[in-house]
């Protein structure tokens, strides 16, 4: 549940500049000479990019320009000494926001501990995360409840669907929010960044649509905002309604299966991994649903987001878990070709085709598979 809770905390950023004569970025960190060394690290356009510097009496200082507000980090090494590759290293290092302005970044010991100013970038960043922090409190308050419990209650189903159901409740509060800030700040380059966090793997396309149109213009053609709109035309392509993209790949014995294959039945593609533990949890749910429904027109096809060096291990879990039905994959884990036809981002994941091939569903676990099943069915 924590990874889970972790995974949602990401994505949060700063407001939009024109662009100016570039950034210059100027940093005191106590009185700190050579050999100590700072590093700028500027994700340009989805580039990672490295500047470094020798630190004199304390002193720093970066420039150069960036098409957009981008993220970066700021890392002191305090000696020459290398890192040690066996060990853990524990650097000094402070996330910031760069636009094209002046940057001042002062610290008495420890960058990590630095205050920024100067920068109406970071001081947006800064007073939306203060905004947004009470309410991504509530999640740790459920992690620290959930750790508290003892084994046999958190194997207890209906007290993991209370937790399921608050972390609802906390998602819906994080996502008026943030809708709310977006409405206020159609030119802010954070509300890009809030936005961006949003699109999750079962957004609502219309509303999202609507929503990116009202942002301004450079916010819409900047990097980020092309990488937006590119995501959204994505999740189009997989919208209820619409028409599936068929894909074909090797079963357990390497036959070819395709997705037209099932055509004239209801089938459920099935995105999962061995090693995903969430998966793991929804399978007995599926056996139920298949014994049940699978004289009446029902079919699953399992696509399997493993590595080939875990191949082994899919064979195994599909042998565990009892899953009599059709198993492909082209064992490339992330890089699943069906996975990135269908823009799979995290596993389970599901997709209900009907008879003709359209897309009925998604994202159904649980209750709300048999639900939709029972519904299409009956009982």
């Amino acid at each position: 549940m924590k990874k889970a809770i972790l995974c949602m905390l990401a994505g949060i950023a700063p407001l939009y500049l024109a662009a100016q004569n570039g950034y210059t970025i100027t940093g005191q960190v106590g009185k700190l000479n050579k050999p100590a060394k700072a590093y700028l690290m500027v994700i340009k356009d989805g580039k990672q990019q490295m500047d470094s510097v020798f630190m004199n009496n304390g002193k720093f200082e970066f420039k150069g320009t960036v098409s957009s507000p981008s993220e970066a980090n700021i890392r002191v090494k305090h000696d020459g000494q290398p890192d040690d590759p066996i060990k853990r290293n524990s650097y000094d290092i402070r996330a910031l926001f760069v636009g094209n302005e002046r940057i001042t970044v002062v610290a008495k010991d420890s960058v990590k501990n630095s205050v920024i100013s100067g920068s109406a970038l970071n001081a947006e960043n800064e007073k939306v995360t203060a905004f947004l922090k009470p309410i991504y409190a509530q999640y740790e308050l459920l992690n620290k409840e959930y750790a508290a419990q003892p084994e046999a209650k958190k194997q207890d189903q209906s007290y993991i669907q209370t937790l399921e159901d608050r972390t609802k409740v906390i998602e819906k509060e994080i996502y008026e929010a943030k809708m709310a800030y977006i409405g206020k700040n159609p030119d802010k380059h954070m509300a890009l960044m809030a936005f961006n966090s949003l699109l999750g793997p079962d957004f609502d396309v219309p509303v999202m649509e609507k929503t990116f149109a009202s942002l301004n213009e450079p916010l819409r053609t900047s990097y980020m905002g092309k990488e937006v709109e590119a995501k959204i035309q994505k999740v189009k392509k997989t919208k209820e309604g619409v028409e599936a993209t068929d894909f074909a790949q090797p079963d357990v014995d390497g036959k070819m299966v395709k997705l037209s294959d099932y055509r004239g039945k209801y089938v459920l593609i099935d995105f999962w991994a061995s090693w995903c533990a969430p998966c793991r949890r929804e399978n007995p749910n599926l056996v139920k649903a298949y014994e049940q429904y699978k004289g009446k027109g029902f079919e699953i096809l399992g696509v399997s987001m493993d590595k080939a060096s875990d191949k082994a291990k899919w064979l195994k879990a599909i042998q565990d878990d009892k899953l009599s039905w059709k198993q492909v994959g082209d064992l490339k884990g992330w890089d699943n070709e069906a996975g990135l036809l269908y823009d799979v981002k995290a596993i389970p994941m599901n997709f209900l085709i009907d008879p003709s091939g359209k897309i009925v569903a998604k994202y159904l676990r649980g209750e709300e598979l048999n639900k939709k099943l029972e519904e299409i069915f009956g009982n």
